[in-house]
């Protein structure tokens, strides 16, 4: 063996020193001042109670090794803490300064700063309790009891549930909850003219129960109090489902520039509201990509609030029966159904999904679990808590539902077992929206003459599980050829108005043109490769023959009753026909490439009730569409003819 020269051992002790360095924490901030970081070592408890207004917290030293003067603590994505009384043995954080900002109960991670210098030290779970001196006692029979307060004042009014009993705070903030814990935790339901605190996306409105059933626990509720909440936007966001593939998470950056840039256009508060499939039950071992990879993504979307809604693929496949199913899901997201309050609107968000998981299989990579199996349907508890929780709402105020899986089909029929029950109960409001997604399709159920009930089906932000855009980059669409995208909900009052937010397009576009002329989609032209058997599996529809009737088609995807589209060649008005058909630009960029490759089209082409159809006098006259929403907004092409058909064109 040779000896090593001065020069290599030089060379390899530096290569290693800095391996080292890499390796122990300069990599969210890479700087050569990190090293002295390294030398400072403490422990970070896995929990932590925190008196409200606490003025400092306590960490121990280990091994003599302490921080300096200078040094601070991170928790979380809150402002550094400055690190003082160091001792041998332990030393003090100043948290002094993130009271009336947003340190709630929740799960933190704790890093040490010197300088620009910034190293992760582990996780811990900090719990918010009573101000010092400040001493409750739970009423007899009570399991659960603290306080709901704002700047470290009770308030009032508020209700409090377990998701079976629902009870509201007395003059001071109190409550008392005669709790089964049936759930193991306890949520407020956010008042008007207030909101919560947040940690990444998700409000802080729930805390996990962690003692017996038969054992009285404080839990107390922090809020924050805002004005002029009565004007403000709410963002519905259906099925994201992230699982780290098709480059969902790639696309996804996409959908949360969009979403950022619309929200720094907006005036008035700006919330958001999942409606369930945020992940995918599939891939949460197969891809390991979960509920929390999700919330690390999510974090992207800058400063809003997101509530969310569970989903049938937000239930685990690893787990039997409905409670099982979503016990992890309550563990880092929170309730599968719950409610809140923005201004004069009552939110009740629900879980659509039983599940009845019960026959053993494997995943794609032979884990055990159950074959996925559930009913559209609200279970007896939820009716239950529903009615405690409605109870303490003004008969005047308007209600907005969340949940998966629709309530009505796209032609008016029920959907949801039980459908005819809800609607009973929503009945007795003056105006009730229920917003739903699961079918990655945009529709619309106007049921207010009878039952105050408007239903929006409201799209999807993944549009085709994010396959067409793979398959097709710029075309970003769902089955019935909608875009990918959000519905906005501007609220006024007790007022409602709303459109359809395509991604990466400005909100204006509600509509998209076809050339029948030009059009002919045909098995031998887009999946010439296929074998037989996919080749059959191929249905355009009309669209597979070729027209030369001057027919133009389009698809407006948010439409209902109220809106109307108008069409007029050289002045003159043409006869407007609602059909129901395929949208061809769907089938070309998703259904056609999957097929081509003798692959299943999962999320073949479906049949839409929004498309349009007018029949121009020659091929070559030009048209002007003009199609007017039920609140005025009109939206405009001036279509050239003849128009041609290729992905390129219709590209976002």
């Amino acid at each position: 063996m040779k000896k090593l020269t001065c020069v290599t051992v030089f060379f390899l002790t530096t290569f290693f020193s800095l391996l080292f360095l890499h390796a122990c924490g300069s990599k969210d901030n890479p700087d050569s001042g990190g090293a002295s970081v390294n030398d400072v070592q403490f422990t970070v408890p896995d929990k932590m109670d925190i008196p409200y207004g606490a003025e400092t917290i306590r960490f121990h030293v280990q091994f003599g090794k302490k921080p300096v003067a200078g040094d601070q603590i991170v928790l979380g994505s809150l402002a550094p803490c400055p690190i003082t009384d160091i001792k041998d043995s332990e030393f003090k954080v100043n948290i002094s300064s993130l009271w009336g900002g947003s340190l709630v109960s929740g799960k933190y991670t704790v890093s040490i700063r010197r300088g620009s210098v910034s190293q992760k030290r582990g996780e811990m779970q900090i719990t918010v309790g009573a101000q010092e001196g400040d001493v409750l006692k739970p009423a007899d029979g009570a399991t659960v009891y603290g306080k709901v307060l704002c700047d470290g004042t009770g308030v009032a009014g508020v209700s409090v549930s377990d998701g079976e009993e629902v009870v509201r705070t007395d003059k001071d903030g109190v409550y008392q909850l005669k709790s089964k814990k049936y759930h193991k935790y306890v949520f407020v339901s956010v008042p008007s003219g207030y909101e919560p605190f947040r940690q990444g996306i998700l409000p802080v409105i729930h805390t996990q129960l962690e003692k017996a059933a038969s054992v009285a626990e404080r839990v107390d509720f922090q809020l924050k109090k805002v004005e002029g909440q009565d004007n403000y936007t709410m963002l519905m966001l259906g099925d994201i489902h992230l699982a780290n593939r098709t480059g969902d998470r790639n696309q996804f950056k996409s959908f949360v520039n969009d979403i950022n840039a619309y929200r720094s256009k907006l005036s008035g508060p700006v919330y958001a509201l999942t409606l369930g499939d945020m992940t995918w039950d599939l891939y949460w071992e197969v891809n390991n990509y979960g509920y929390k990879d999700y919330l690390a993504d999510a974090k992207a979307i800058a400063d809003l609030t997101i509530y969310q809604t569970i989903g049938n693929h937000d239930h685990s496949m690893y787990q039997v029966g409905d409670y099982n199913t979503v016990e992890e899901y309550k563990k880092v997201i929170g309730p599968t159904y719950y409610s809140f309050n923005i201004g004069k609107v009552h939110y009740v968000v629900l879980d659509d999904v039983e599940c009845t998981n019960s026959k053993p299989t494997t995943d794609e990579k032979g884990n055990a679990c159950y074959v996925r199996e559930y009913n559209a349907n609200l279970v007896q508890q939820q009716y239950d808590w529903l009615a405690k929780d409605l109870s303490y709402v003004d008969a005047a105020t308007p209600i907005v539902v969340a949940m998966h899986i629709p309530l009505y089909n796209d032609n008016g029929s029920a959907r949801m077992e039980g459908a005819s029950r809800l609607a009973q109960i929503l009945s007795a409001y003056p105006e009730a929206h229920v917003y739903t997604a699961h079918t990655h399709t945009i529709y619309n159920v106007d049921k207010t003459a009878s039952g105050h009930i408007f239903e929006h089906n409201a799209g999807s932000i993944c549009g085709t599980w994010w396959w067409s855009a793979q398959e097709t980059p710029g075309i970003h669409i769902g089955q019935d050829g909608s875009p990918g995208g959000y519905s906005v909900v501007n609220v006024a009052g007790t007022s409602f108005s709303w459109q359809y937010k395509a991604t990466g397009s400005d909100i204006d576009r509600q509509f998209r043109t076809y050339d029948r002329n030009s059009i002919s989609i045909t098995a031998s032209q887009y999946v010439p490769n296929a074998d037989a058997s996919h080749q059959a599996d191929f249905e355009p529809g009309f669209w597979s023959t070729s027209s030369s009737a001057n027919e133009v088609y389009i698809n407006v995807w948010n439409w209902d009753p109220s809106w109307k589209v108008e069409v007029k060649e050289g002045g003159k008005a043409l006869t407007v026909s609602k059909v129901k058909a395929y949208d061809p630009l769907h089938l070309v960029a998703y259904t056609a490439k999957r097929l081509n490759k003798n692959k299943t089209a999962s999320f073949a082409t479906t049949e839409n009730r929004h498309m349009f159809k007018v029949t121009a006098s020659s091929a070559s006259s030009s048209l002007e569409i003009k199609v007017t929403d039920r609140f005025g907004n009109v939206y405009t092409e001036t279509m050239s003819r003849p128009k041609a058909f290729n992905t390129d064109i219709y590209q976002n």
